[in-house]
């Protein structure tokens, strides 16, 4: 019987690559986002079998002098994917049982410290798309994307030990910090989707405009 296989070469790979149990599942769902519930899954076991995964990030600005200035964290050192990088204001995967709403303001409280009364204003303005193919698996995945104008007084602060802090820089620098390796690459890409609709990146100063815009909305293979 395969199936008697299944869990020892499972944690077989977690062993090897070092990857751990995060005790935390994630739902899957037979066609889209909470369609037909198949079956939950850990978290960190999606890339082995290739499960499509659901994401919220939120990117936090201001305006100061008639200039949006947007605040990016900086993910812990102790974190055991992409420790040190730059990442959005607000971000984390959806749980079994939790809705985009919920995990936003869930994951707004414990990395950002946004009271509800500030996060309810946040704007849903839209969602990308891509496949994240690695040592650790495939992972197709789906982040919803929102947008939420700060009061310029307001500073984050970390509640769960996962953000090492907070950084307010301008949209032009965060253009070129975003091409480098210091930036979580599918974070990168909510960022670039805001430069998009705000003006800072326009087609005719950008070359390949259309397939970067393909690419943050890229179909999955399956």
């Amino acid at each position: 019987n395969p199936s008697r296989f299944r869990l020892p070469k499972i944690m077989f790979f977690f062993v090897m690559f070092n990857v751990g149990w995060r005790n935390e599942t994630y739902s899957v769902f037979k066609d889209h986002f909470q369609s037909e519930l198949l079956f939950d899954l850990e978290r960190t076991a999606c890339p082995i079998i290739g499960c499509k995964s659901y994401g919220v990030h939120m990117n936090g600005f201001v305006r100061k002098g008639g200039e949006i200035l947007m605040w990016v964290g900086k993910r812990s050192p102790t974190k055991s994917r992409c420790p040190g990088l730059y990442d959005n204001t607000v971000a984390g995967g959806i749980s079994s049982g939790y809705g985009v709403w919920e995990t936003l303001c869930k994951e707004g409280e414990e990395e950002a410290s946004i009271p509800l009364h500030i996060m309810s204003r946040a704007v849903p303005v839209g969602m990308l798309c891509y496949t994240i193919v690695n040592q650790y698996g495939t992972s197709p995945e789906v982040m919803f994307v929102y947008d939420l104008e700060l009061p310029a007084e307001f500073i984050p602060k970390n509640a769960d030990g996962e953000v090492a802090g907070f950084e307010l820089m301008s949209l032009s620098d965060l253009k070129e910090l975003i091409v480098t390796d210091k930036f979580k690459p599918n974070c990168a890409g909510v960022v670039l989707d805001f430069l998009i609709r705000h003006g800072y990146i326009a087609p005719d100063d950008t070359p390949h405009y259309v397939e970067i815009l393909n690419l943050l909305r890229s179909p999955h293979p399956f």
